[in-house]
């Protein structure tokens, strides 16, 4: 018997912990509205509460009296999700239990009217309590409605039931109460820590932006705003002037080459999507930085078929031009630039590889960060979190391989769409059969 007690508290107390941990946490990552999470986690005590009156603690040990756990998740809803919650759970427990009449019918009516009007009465105090006080409190009220259960059978039956089962049954309410309460609570404060985490990472993120942008922007305007100064001077021959004006210009177009990076992290979805040939992107891009590699001493090699993704022309330009940039510079005393197509499934990839200096696993954990950069103070680590943006909001991921003194391999992998010049393997088939 003792057995088959705990076997159905165990049963009850699943049934009650559903709302509490699983659909409570699928709730959180779904981030749904506060009023359709409250709606939801009520109906779904209701549909708790029949669960445990249908599957009660001692189905075949006490005819006269059915004992079950339906009264935690009627204080639970009561307590945790307001007036409208405690009136409804209310009146689904009495509609329910009057299918099957007995002796405990007008018990359960009454209890559960009394936790109705507890529970619109207390619910507003009961969630400005601290989480100890809130779980001593639910304790309490627990053990108040079954001394309620217990002064009812004795006024109305003048004598309680010599089954060991109920006695048995008198302290597992309460403490299924407190055992349930004490993990809503945790499972609360777990979410709040979250929340503020994440909160206190994106502030951080602002932060780290904010300093980043004007120490960043600060020194070529600096400088620029110095040699401007410069020019005052009527003593400067006309090949100095030009110099401090060619210097002052090119600090400009680096502040402004700044503020498009950073601007590009802001905004990074394309737009204007059209269908680009990836081989004529790639090509334009080497077109540009060829006299670079070439002073770098820089063989450039490719293996390109043409293929075509969707996503904004200047962008994905730019994501290339920052890789292939990196992979120059990371070849100072020279060395050979890699750069492949390939399709694999529904996929472009390419793939740049350099023979440079290389990174740790450390460096290649940190590309992305803002202003984070293996370049000393040539860099400005904004170029790796660009591109990162940019072949997210293009639906496609990045995969960096690299070793030390040996080399870099970056692997960009983006979705594949037909051109529309092309046709596709569908259209060839059938067009064959129709020959």
């Amino acid at each position: 018997m003792f057995l088959d007690i705990v076997k159905n508290v165990l049963l009850n107390l699943f049934f009650i912990l559903i709302p509490v941990f699983i659909l409570a946490l699928w709730l959180e990552e779904r981030n749904a509205p506060e009023k359709i999470r409250k709606y939801i986690l009520t109906l779904a005590f209701a549909i708790i509460i029949i669960l445990c009156m249908t599957f009660p603690i001692n189905p075949n040990i006490d005819a006269e009296y059915i004992y079950d756990l339906h009264q935690v998740p009627l204080w639970l809803g009561s307590l945790y999700k307001g007036p409208i919650a405690s009136f409804f759970l209310c009146m689904v427990t009495i509609g329910y239990h009057s299918f099957f009449g007995g002796k405990e019918f007008m018990l359960t009516a009454i209890t559960s009217v009394a936790i109705m009007i507890a529970g619109i009465a207390l619910s507003k105090k009961f969630l400005a309590l601290s989480s100890k006080q809130r779980i001593l409190l639910a304790f309490l009220l627990s053990a108040v409605s079954e001394m309620l259960m217990v002064v009812l059978i004795q006024s109305f039956h003048h004598t309680l039931p010599a089954s060991s089962a109920f006695w048995l049954y008198l302290p597992i309410q309460p403490i299924s109460m407190i055992f349930t309460c004490y993990l809503k609570e945790i499972l609360y404060k777990n979410s709040v820590l979250r929340k503020r985490i994440i909160r206190a990472e994106k502030m951080e993120v602002v932060s780290h932006l904010a300093a980043s942008i004007s120490h960043e922007v600060r020194n070529p305007l600096t400088t620029a705003r110095g040699f401007i100064q410069l020019l005052e001077q009527s003593h400067l021959t006309q090949e100095k002037r030009k110099q401090y004006i060619r210097i002052a210009i090119e600090e400009l177009d680096r502040a402004q080459a700044i503020i498009t990076d950073y601007l590009t992290f802001a905004k990074p979805a394309p737009e204007s999507v059209e269908n680009l040939n990836v081989k004529t992107e790639i090509e334009r891009v080497i077109d540009i930085v060829r006299p670079l590699a070439n002073m770098n001493s820089v063989e450039v090699q490719t293996s390109l078929i043409p293929c075509n993704v969707k996503g904004e022309r200047q962008k994905l330009q730019q994501c290339l031009l920052n890789i292939i940039k990196n992979a120059i510079e990371a070849m100072p005393n020279g060395g050979t630039l890699e750069v492949y197509i390939s399709i694999e499934k529904d996929q472009v990839l390419i793939r740049i590889s350099d023979t440079g200096v290389g990174m740790t696993k450390e460096q290649i954990e940190r590309l992305g960060e803002p202003y984070f950069t293996t370049k000393g103070r040539r860099g400005t680590g904004l170029g790796m979190m660009v591109v990162y943006r940019i072949i997210e909001s293009m639906g496609g991921t990045i995969q960096i391989a690299s070793e030390v003194n040996k080399g870099t391999q970056v692997s960009l992998y983006l979705p594949l769409t037909q051109s529309l010049h092309t046709p596709s393997v569908e259209q060839k088939r059938d067009a064959f059969v129709a020959l």
